[in-house]
């Protein structure tokens, strides 16, 4: 993301990216070369410029350095803090304090497995901003559902995901309330590989229809 407000510049849109249970802030760069991913699609013209910001969204921090916190203890204490909001609500007011700081012109929000989750809850939140979200190999619980079926939801999974079974129902339950949406099956499993693929794809999604979100 810029260091500048990027004054008297073409408008942009702001790409939301949350990580996982078990990630931090430069886990979506260090493992998933999000930036990296960008500027390549960006270069090729694959893929319209775009704000890029990647939080923090982890407030399990059970062991001091950035990428090594326990896994298995976080996925236990899971079902005591996964109807929790108030990461969903901090993103929220991020998307408040870019609008005002950055030339936006509309938002969009992906995140993987549990962050997943946190982004189609933000979408929920903020569905007077959030044009777009991108779903990978999501957790999501049962009673999910946009709120708003003008927003685009674009799911991946994996042939070999653990979640697999998890995204697919969630497909099957936007079929039936007769939400527009994306759905792919993709080759890969629970990791960064296909999550660097699945961003992949999804830039050039969004970048399709950027200019009808700015009209």
């Amino acid at each position: 993301m810029p260091e500048q407000p990027l004054a008297n510049s073409q408008k942009l849109t702001a790409l939301y990216l949350i990580h996982g249970i078990n990630g931090y802030e430069g886990s979506w760069q260090e493992k998933g070369n999000a930036v990296d991913s960008l500027e390549k699609q960006i270069r090729e013209g694959r893929c319209e410029p775009m704000i890029l910001i990647m939080p923090d969204c982890n407030k399990w921090p059970l062991k001091p350095h950035p990428g090594k916190r326990n896994l298995w203890k976080s996925l236990i204490r899971y079902p005591k803090i996964s109807h929790e909001h108030q990461i969903e609500h901090a993103v929220s007011d991020l998307i408040d304090k870019i609008d005002t700081t950055y030339n936006v012109s509309s938002c969009v929000i992906a995140g993987l497995s549990d962050g997943a989750r946190v982004a189609a809850n933000v979408a929920n939140l903020r569905p007077d901003r959030i044009s777009a979200v991108g779903l990978f190999s999501p957790v999501l619980h049962k009673e999910q559902l946009p709120k708003d079926s003008i927003q685009m939801y674009y799911i991946y999974v994996g042939k070999k995901d653990i979640f697999k079974a998890n995204g697919i129902r969630f497909h099957k339950r936007l079929k039936k309330a007769g939400y527009t949406h994306r759905f792919l099956e993709m080759r890969g499993s629970h990791n960064w590989r296909m999550w660097s693929n699945c961003l992949s794809d999804y830039l050039e999604q969004i970048s399709n229809t950027i200019g009808r979100w700015s009209e």
